[in-house]
């Protein structure tokens, strides 16, 4: 998800609009353990199966995000969840989990996802955030999976004791989750002391959004979509209501938002073209190509001590004034960065450059001595040879400029992309120019920029682990709207990439 800091959530006014006359009645709804007060980042793991409705959205082994049961077939998450690169079909629903670890639990595989019609998003807030994922198969209602209530419209949900729960980061910078559910309380603040904020003043839709905080308590990344929930004096405190769906915020529980406080300007400009801000190291094969400092290029680390790039990084440009920079995020943040030379490249034997495209535009760096994979440097897997991604939804990452006419981003960025059918590429304007060893990706207002060239662009596979099937290659401008973006076509490449990079080791397939 987004980075939280005060967490905003979507009012679930929407409810009335979204299967609401499918619930079912089968048994009570919202119906948990009230009387625990036990108290994600400043909470407190709850009693087992204490909340029956929450659910873990795994995307292959990593918690993606939460959700609520709110019918037998039905989840309620926020749409931001099946959007940027990750479709409903990656994702598996944990029913019934307390711990993450255990084995008591029920995986369901998701069979269809809806986000409101009017979601959208930019590189700080999502807006009508909220989404319905179908199981594919009911659920049999017991003590330990249940159904939560949904409030009806003339409710009065102020001054409620909120509660929000999940397993999500339990701080911020945290490289793992928590095994155990846990649970915090959170209140509303007014519309008014949130405003004060210049990001949320830009960025607040007050009819569909409300700020809860607490200092020290939040929500963090893993949590996105899940529930926040109150009792209710209508039914005399005895039954559970879902008030709000976690969606967005700056950082988790960090003091004095929304009340005051400033952003860095860094933040809130974050715009690859079209793109957010990637959780830092969330992508830890991604490098930097900087030229006297200044950045040059993307690339991929696919073994110990090669980088995966484009041809025309390395064609025009000595090595001895290349750098590689390593497990990087934020640009002036060198923590945790290795730093490496060139100390050798290999450009593909046809590579060929035109005024218009580059063609078999692949090159593979050897850097001057071996990185040490850790949590924030690892090698990305390699597609099979031949393997098509037509019509997959890939994702690009990059720190190049955010327009034609803008600056370089100081932070790690993300776009999602559909990646186009060979068909589909063939008909667009580039079609003349377009060889079998490309691949097209196209969104409007998105694409990668200079200085993202050469950076990959990656898939994430069913079997939880994400393959690079493009590097960033060549296009007409950025983010216009009348071309596609060019990559070169990996998997076209397998035989040539394993043969130039034998001498790295990689991690265990």
């Amino acid at each position: 998800m987004k980075p939280l800091l005060c967490v905003l959530f979507c009012l679930l006014i929407t409810f009335k609009h979204v299967f609401l006359n499918k619930v079912n009645n089968s048994c009570e709804c919202g119906v948990g353990d009230v009387g625990i007060n036990r108290r994600i980042v400043g909470g407190t793991t709850v009693q087992p199966h204490q909340y029956p409705w929450l659910v873990a959205l795994m995307l292959g082994s990593k918690l993606h995000c939460g959700a609520a049961i709110i019918t037998d077939l039905h989840l309620l998450t926020a749409g931001h969840c099946i959007t940027f690169g990750v479709h409903y079909k990656d994702l598996s629903a944990y029913i019934g989990m307390h711990d993450r670890l255990g084995s008591s639990h029920s995986v369901y595989r998701i069979a269809n996802g809806v986000k409101h019609p009017n979601f959208t998003s930019n590189a700080v807030r999502d807006i009508n955030d909220i989404a319905v994922l179908t199981l594919e198969k009911k659920l049999k209602f017991s003590d330990k999976v249940r159904p939560i209530c949904l409030p009806s419209t003339d409710m009065d949900l102020r001054n409620l004791a909120l509660r929000v729960a999940g397993w999500g980061k339990t701080r911020q910078g945290a490289l793992t989750s928590s095994r155990y559910l846990l649970e915090t309380k959170v209140k509303l603040v007014p519309t008014a002391t949130c405003s004060k904020s210049n990001i949320y003043r830009e960025n607040l839709v007050a009819d569909t959004m409300m700020c809860a905080y607490s200092l020290g308590k939040d929500a963090c990344q893993g949590d996105s979509g899940g529930p926040i929930f109150a009792t209710h004096s209508r039914t005399h405190d005895e039954k559970w209501y879902q008030i709000g769906i976690v969606s967005w915020g700056i950082d988790c529980a960090m003091p004095d938002y929304p009340e005051c406080g400033k952003p860095s300007d860094d933040i809130v400009s974050m715009r690859i073209v079209g793109g957010r801000r990637a959780e830092p190291h969330s992508f830890p094969w991604t490098v930097a190509i900087t030229k006297n400092n200044i950045m040059h290029c993307g690339g991929a680390l696919i073994t110990d001590r090669h980088v995966l790039s484009a041809g025309h990084c390395f064609k025009w440009d000595k090595l001895n004034n290349l750098v590689v920079k390593i497990g990087l995020d934020r640009v002036n943040d060198q923590t945790n960065v290795e730093t490496r030379s060139v100390s050798h490249s290999v450009i593909h034997e046809r590579f060929h450059s035109t005024p218009v495209r580059d063609e078999n535009d692949i090159a593979i760096a050897t850097l001057d001595h071996p990185v040490r994979f850790n949590k924030y440097i690892t090698p990305i897997c390699l597609p099979q040879s031949g393997e098509d991604f037509g019509g997959r939804i890939g994702t690009i990452v990059g720190w190049g400029r955010m327009a034609v006419d803008k600056a370089p981003s100081k932070f790690l960025m993300k776009a999602s992309l559909p990646i186009l059918t060979d068909e589909e590429c063939l008909r667009s304007k580039l079609r003349k120019h377009l060889e079998p060893t490309m691949l097209c990706t196209y969104s409007k207002g998105k694409d990668g920029c200079q200085g993202d060239s050469g950076g990959p662009l990656v898939v994430f596979q069913p079997d939880g682990r994400y393959v690079v099937v493009g590097v960033v290659s060549w296009g007409i401008g950025c983010a216009d709207n009348r071309y596609p973006g060019i990559h070169t076509k990996v998997s076209f490449f397998i035989d040539w990439i394993k043969k130039h990079s034998a001498s790295g080791n990689t991690c265990s397939s």
